[in-house]
């Protein structure tokens, strides 16, 4: 974005450096909504991330307007294609960044199918002088040398040690990982490769790529006419039982895929996340026992209850080989991970946490617990008003607790908006009177 009209600006209680990238408390106030409901230490700076910066200059210079979707990403990403979900990924890393709550927000606003707008006062400073911002200038690049000199020393020393927060590379890879579709899939295992070319000894891009190649297994490398329906093997282990990965092309991923797990846990044996994929490799080939083995001791390591992918995988293992409550307690402990860590990750649990509330409140509806059952399934809702399982899930909970005519309404309503052919009257017949 080349029209920067201006290098500093008070949003909101934040002072943003758009040269830099800094965003810092300004006259902290703990009586104010945004400190209020974010905690933050006034004497601490945060970096955000360049696309995050340009992103947040674009709804500054707009100041309070509305700036449509295309807008942002004409002036963010200039001849260049990038669809919707990059942007929404950069919206939710830059809102991370300012702890902002999208539910509600004190910064950046979204109008639904429209854009965004930045809702939080902006205060333009007086135009510095020249040689006031000559002399800055000069101060900051002999600044970035020593830094770049530091770095270097830093990383030729330690070259072979744990890498730290994870670079925009690898977050994206990550955010498109998550996604479970076959291009986001396919464009993780591009953006996977790239890290390790950039950082051959990065053990969460191993594992990274790892992930990304069994899930190319699981749901893209099966023969489309294949007598198995994918809708009746919908999981892991159903496939792995059904025999759905006995072809070749899934085996050659899956090789492949242990191959690169296994040099994620040589290169840091202590990580969750490369534990997490080599579980994930053995689950998919068939070997449940090992797979549990890796699963547990990656969650002795988390001390933070975060490992909500592991508590996931762990939980669909100790379901399939017969602990059904073991099951449902690690799912639990996963929802409610994924719930506290919402607002950080949305790119990557908003795909997976409405549909495990859904699994819950199926889980319960099943052993005739109803009133957990429509707990559950509220809180699928709550994530995705139009979930299509935790809908009709409730229509039954409440046709069998006695509310037949709103099981009724929801079942159709989920027909009418969905175009589904559930035959709803038949499902949830009224009483006669």
């Amino acid at each position: 974005m080349k029209d920067n009209v201006f290098s500093k600006v008070r949003i909101g209680d934040y002072m943003v450096d758009f040269d830099s990238g800094l965003i810092t408390p300004w006259q902290y106030s703990p009586s104010t909504k945004a400190q209020q409901s974010r905690d933050i230490n006034p004497e601490e700076s945060i970096r955000l991330e360049p696309k995050s910066s340009q992103v947040l200059q674009c709804l500054a210079l707009n100041n309070g307007r509305l700036v449509s979707k295309d807008s942002l990403i004409q002036k963010v990403w200039p001849n260049q294609y990038v669809s919707d979900d990059t942007l929404l990924r950069t919206i939710s890393r830059l809102r991370a960044s300012l702890n902002d709550d999208p539910k509600d927000p004190a910064f950046i606003e979204t109008l639904p199918k429209r854009g965004y707008r930045l809702i939080a006062p902006v205060e333009f400073p007086k135009e510095e002088s020249v040689a006031l911002r000559y002399k800055t200038l000069i101060i900051i690049v002999f600044f970035i040398m020593f830094l770049l000199l530091a770095f270097v020393i830093w990383f030729s020393q330690s070259s072979n040690s744990p890498s730290g927060p994870k670079d925009d590379l690898l977050a994206q890879a990550d955010d498109y990982y998550h996604q479970m579709r076959l291009a986001d899939n396919e464009m993780a295992i591009t953006l996977y490769q790239q890290q390790l070319t950039l950082h051959p000894n990065s053990a969460e891009a191993y594992a990274g790529l790892a992930n990304a190649l069994v899930q190319r297994a699981l749901r893209w490398s099966g023969d489309a006419h294949s007598e198995i329906k994918q809708a009746d093997v919908n999981t892991l282990t159903a496939k792995v039982i059904s025999g759905a990965l006995n072809n070749q092309a899934a085996q050659a991923q899956l090789k492949r895929a242990r191959t690169l797990a296994e040099k994620a846990v040589a290169l840091r044996p202590n990580s969750i996340v490369a534990l997490k994929a080599l579980g994930f490799v053995l689950s998919a080939q068939g070997d449940f026992d090992g797979a549990i083995k890796i699963y547990q001791g990656a969650l002795e390591l988390d001390v933070e209850g975060k490992a909500w992918p592991v508590l996931i995988n762990l939980g669909e293992l100790k379901k399939a080989t017969g602990e059904p409550k073991v099951a449902l307690t690690l799912y639990e402990r996963a929802f409610f991970s994924m719930e506290q860590q919402y607002s950080e990750q949305e790119v990557q649990i908003r795909p997976w946490i409405a549909s495990l509330a859904a699994l819950m409140g199926e889980h319960y509806r099943e052993l005739g617990e109803y009133q957990v059952a429509e707990t559950w399934y509220r809180r699928a809702i709550k994530y995705a008003p139009l979930h299509e399982k935790a809908s009709i899930g409730l229509a039954k909970v409440f046709h069998v607790t006695g509310d037949s005519p709103g099981a009724l309404d929801l079942c159709e309503t989920i027909n009418q908006r969905l175009k589904t052919a559930y035959a709803c009257r038949q499902l949830f017949p009224l009483e006669e009177k």
